[in-house]
């Protein structure tokens, strides 16, 4: 049935090839006026899993609690301590200015400036706690001299908000979800820090998410021209070995088509493009490539070798591709469809993007390149005078050779060896962050430089906050509850990557230790719930509603324990969630219940407990699409396990590349990884395929007759696509995103992986196995051929 469609659309698109090209071409014009409305930008909704409770927890609270889009601005001083009138004042005028920056919760912002640091005091006249350096900061040496004191002696304040030795000090900020445009705020905040009028006397340190992907937006024109260049690398790589201008420019043809069609759908679709995908672009831009190359190469074979027309090599060429080019468009599109069933919008955005664009190759490069290449005029003109196809016949000739030779029986046990000590290292391939840094930027990068500087002097920049829930009024002044925070805080505080925590707990203590001169003796809970009660509402002296929002409910019902970290590694919050979990149920609280997790960390530790569930499950499904697309196009189980050779050799390599380069599984590599499963089998397709429709036209010929000519004709056009690609993928290295530049290493040692498992793996297993699937009755036929021959001579 495939060859009865392939043979009609052959047929239809070269004899009315002018209206073909003309309706591609105008559709695509007019698709094209979308990319218009493009928009290009990170939206922080789009990483939040849909179906989570820690995801359910942070956005009940955090409005309150604290959200995921925290920044943190440290404030060095160049020389000495921050303890001047100069510094102060800049840390007022910065405090000041935040809240003018875009989507800010001006509640949720918090320095020595603001009105949430306060001291609490006891005199003979009463308690009195009041603001630190709110509203006025204090311009005497007595009065900056207090406010050393006040500093030093607050728990709350000395070590979280300032340096031990007083050399910096933080302002944290933090926004409304739904207001967040990091393309806004990273500017914004730059140009407040850059206004300042002590510049000579001070240094900043800004860390968080909106300053993460603002950094991604600002290198937004660096990973363009990245893009382009690279692009422009593989064109100048196809025109120096295919040594035409059609082998050149065709493939880009098809690309542009592609691309036009597919951006233009996500459009009209809604979807924003975010940048930290572009590369996955760039991997269906050469799956549309290989494609193309792989039609281009047909046509000069049957062009040149066999003398025909170009019309009708052109037909024949789409003819004879048509099964290896549908069958891996199918198993390309229905593989990144798989991850569709992650709950986390952006990676569902990815999936059906990707699904589309992969399929628009279908006329893109499979019915467009034929019906562009039908009008060639000369098909035997060189474009330039230097020949390297010598290096392309080379590698070809000694795969030819592997197959021939008994060589091809070590391909197998050796293929078997280094698959299985590369899984053994694959297994440490870490879900998450593998890094203590930000894997989106290199190590180097001033973000993360900022983010070293501030964790090794502060609790961590990094937060987790876990819920404290009851139905009763006032549950928190208990003091079970409150002994149950402390007690919490002290188990994961001695988790290494856990610099602090705090919660209403600590407020309660510092409160009661001021009422005996500070005496640290008294830092105790109080007995009863009416004394800690108390105790909270000498802290609530003079202060403002919200002041203790961070940490409680108006009715104190509701309450959070905010822990800091160092980093946000995988393992780090595995190993937090599970302490976290193993405390609730070693200590239970009646009349409470306990959740966990929201903040930055909770979202982060829900995508990567999805990413564990959801992972296997979606290469599982992806290898099963590979096996139904082969079953329905060859009607044979047995070729789909044979085409999963070529993907698990692509992908545990890959995998074990990820583990030792330390590149963890995460939101950002999950989509190349699902495209990487069928740019695994996609040159394999094309090699078998090729033995196949051999066999089926000459049917009495020797199983290596028909090895070789694949392997010099789809074997070609294999080593051309993955040559080219690759060298194109290098300058992704040059990249100022640690991210691009991995994925683009990823992609280079994916398609060497599967051109080589294509060129010397899979023709050794067919000579070797020699699968029905393949072979038919060609094989009997051309042995009882043999043996009637010999018959035929021994009575002669």
């Amino acid at each position: 049935m495939i060859n009865q469609v392939a043979r009609s659309l052959s047929e239809v698109s070269i004899r009315y090839r002018g209206w073909v090209a003309v309706i591609i071409f105008l559709s695509t014009a007019l698709m094209a006026l979308n990319l218009l409305r493009i928009d290009v930008r990170t939206v922080f909704s789009d990483m939040i899993p849909s179906d989570h409770e820690y995801v359910d927890v942070h956005e009940a609270y955090k409005e309150t609690f604290g959200g995921s889009n925290k920044v943190s601005i440290l404030v060095q001083a160049r020389d000495g301590d921050i303890m001047t009138l100069p510094i102060l004042q800049e840390v007022q005028r910065v405090t000041r200015e935040l809240a003018k920056v875009s989507g800010v919760n001006s509640f949720q912002i918090v320095s020595l400036a603001s009105r949430k640091l306060k001291s609490v005091r006891a005199s003979s006249m009463g308690i009195e706690s009041v603001p630190l350096m709110w509203p006025d900061v204090p311009e005497t040496e007595a009065g900056i001299e207090d406010l050393r004191e006040a500093i030093v002696s607050n728990p709350l304040v000395y070590g979280i908000y300032v340096e031990p030795d007083l050399s910096s000090t933080l302002i944290q900020m933090d926004f409304y979800d739904h207001l967040v445009d990091y393309s806004r705020i990273f500017p914004q905040v730059q140009s407040i820090l850059d206004a300042s009028p002590v510049a000579d006397k001070v240094t900043y340190h800004v860390v968080g998410e909106p300053i993460l992907y603002g950094w991604v937006d600002h290198f937004l024109d660096e990973t363009v021209t990245i893009a382009l260049v690279s692009l422009g690398a593989m064109l100048f790589a196809l025109f120096l070995l295919n040594r035409t201008w059609r082998g050149t420019l065709l493939p880009l043809l098809s690309g542009v088509v592609s691309a036009i069609w597919a951006l233009s759908i996500g459009v009209l679709l809604g979807f924003n493009f975010d940048p930290l995908v572009i590369v996955v672009a760039f991997i269906i831009t050469a799956r549309c490539f290989s494609h193309a190359v792989q039609l281009i190469t047909r046509f000069d074979d049957i062009c040149e070798g066999e003398g025909i027309s170009p019309r009708k090599s052109a037909e024949q060429t789409m003819k004879e591709l048509f099964r290896p080019g549908l069958l891996g468009l199918v198993s390309d599109a229905g593989a990144i469809l798989c991850v569709l069933l992650t709950p986390i919008p952006l990676i569902q955005k990815v999936s059906i993007i990707g699904a589309i664009w992969v399929v628009t190759i279908g006329f893109s490069a499979v019915i467009l390149t034929p019906v562009m290449l039908s009008w060639v005029k000369t098909p035997l003109r060189n474009a330039h005078p230097l020949n390297l196809r010598f290096l392309l016949t080379a590698v070809l000739t000694l795969a030819v050779r592997v197959v021939e030779t008994r060589a091809r029986f070590f391909v197998i046990p050796v293929t078997l060896l280094v698959v299985g000590l590369l899984v053994f290292k694959a297994t440490d391939l870490t879900i998450g962050d593998a890094t203590t840094g930000s894997p989106v930027l290199w190590e180097d990068s001033a973000f993360n430089r900022d983010s070293a500087r501030i964790n090794a002097s502060y609790p961590g920049t990094e937060q987790m906050f876990i819920v404290i829930e009851s139905e009763e009024n006032d549950a928190l002044k208990r003091p079970d509850v409150l002994a149950w925070m402390q007690g919490f805080q002290r188990r994961m505080e001695r988790l290494p990557q856990v610099g602090g925590s705090v919660s209403l707990a600590d407020i309660v203590l510092d409160v009661r230790r001021n009422l005996y001169e500070g005496n640290p003796r008294y830092s105790e809970l109080g007995a009863t719930q009416l004394e800690n009660g108390e105790l909270i509402s000498f802290y609530m002296q003079g202060a403002a509603p919200d002041d203790l929002a961070q940490f409680a409910d108006p009715l104190f019902r509701n309450g959070s324990v905010i822990l800091f970290f160092r980093d946000r590694q995988g393992e780090t919050l595995r190993q937090a969630t599970y302490q976290i979990r193993r405390y609730i149920d070693e200590n239970p609280l009646e009349g409470v219940k306990v959740r966990l997790a929201g903040g930055s960390l909770g979202i982060i530790a829900a995508v990567n407990e999805i990413l564990l569930s959801d992972q296997i499950e979606a290469i599982a499904l992806a290898l099963l699409v590979v096996i139904l697309s082969c079953l329905a196009v060859y009607r044979s189980s047995a070729s789909g396990v044979f085409f999963i050779v070529p993907v698990l050799i692509s992908n545990v390599v890959t995998f074990a590349f990820m583990a030792w380069q330390g590149i963890g599984m995460s939101i950002s590599t999950l989509p190349v990884v699902a495209l990487g499963i069928g740019l695994g089998v996609d040159y394999a397709f094309y090699i078998v395929d090729s033995v196949k429709e051999y066999l089926e036209r000459y049917p009495e010929s020797e199983p290596m007759e028909a090895i070789r000519q694949s392997l010099f004709s789809a074997g070609r056009g294999v080593l051309l696509t993955s040559v080219t690609l690759a060298a194109g993928v290098l300058f992704w290295s040059l990249s100022s995103l640690r991210f691009q530049a991995e994925m683009g290493t990823l992609i280079g040692l994916w398609l060497l992986v599967a051109a080589f498992t294509s060129l010397f793996v899979m023709p050794s297993l067919i000579r070797v196995l020699k699968p029905k699937f393949i072979f038919g009755d060609s094989i009997k036929n051309a042995e009882s051929g043999q043996q009637t021959e010999r018959l035929a001579q021994s009575t002669q």
